[in-house]
């Protein structure tokens, strides 16, 4: 009613069409108001965590002795606990994999470690994995990882998909610590997976209806990241977590 006031029209009586031509427009600026909450990189990064994880607790049998915990660090705090430790079986990822659990007196071996890092070839984040890989070792316990574009200095997945030759792309300078560490033994205990996956359909009514109002996600337009993108370490665990069973 304060929408057809404000709007000046003179009305004899109140017309349906007329309402629901209102409702209409507050629905579609409701609606790109919450794209541009669900749009925004920060967002989507807990959207994808969440999904991911819901999507791997539904797939996994717990009947089968299987197990998931979450351990809440980020990558860049992981990567400080390392560089404070005096030694690597001072970390806090050995402490938790290895000490607490694989050596310990009736503590339960972890399977694997999935988590929810994006990996490059950035001597940061070789050196990172390095340390990963020698705790993973020690616990003899697979981590998986995510790559993505930056991984091959590239912006997008499809300028990644136009490289010709992947083989001889990696003998460029910017991976020779990415080569050297790959030919170490405990490297076989990192695994890095890639592209990311669809989380979900847009929200819509031919799609994922809303029933508060008549929600209607946008997601064509410049880039690919309009939509909620899962973790791609989730499909891998939910399958290994299959083969275990």
């Amino acid at each position: 009613m304060e929408r057809i006031r404000q709007s000046g029209q003179r009305v004899e009586k109140l017309d349906k069409t007329l309402i629901d031509h209102h409702i209409a427009e507050l629905d579609f600026q409701i609606s790109r108001q919450l794209d541009a909450v669900m749009h925004h990189q920060e967002f989507q990064q807990v959207e994808s965590l969440w999904r991911g994880l819901k999507q791997l607790v539904d797939n996994t049998d717990y009947r089968q002795n299987v197990k998931t915990e979450i351990l809440d660090v980020a990558k860049d705090d992981l990567r400080q606990d390392f560089e404070d430790a005096p030694e690597l079986i001072q970390s806090g990822l050995y402490w938790h994999t290895y000490t607490a659990e694989y050596d310990t007196p009736g503590g339960e071996p972890i399977g694997s470690v999935i988590s929810a890092y994006e990996f490059d070839a950035s001597p940061q984040d070789v050196a990172l994995l390095r340390n990963i890989s020698r705790v993973s070792a020690a616990a003899h316990m697979p981590f998986i990882g995510a790559v993505g574009p930056a991984f091959f200095l590239k912006e997008t997945m499809e300028e990644v998909a136009a490289i010709k030759d992947i083989g001889n792309y990696f003998d460029r300078a910017e991976y020779i610590r990415w080569k050297s560490f790959r030919e170490t033994d405990d490297a076989r205990y990192i695994g890095l997976v890639m592209p990311r996956v669809l989380g979900r359909l847009p929200y819509g009514p031919d799609t994922v209806p809303v029933r508060s109002f008549n929600y209607v996600e946008q997601v064509k337009g410049p880039g690919s990241r309009k939509i909620s993108l899962d973790q791609r370490g989730v499909l891998l665990r939910i399958q290994y977590g299959e083969e275990l069973c």
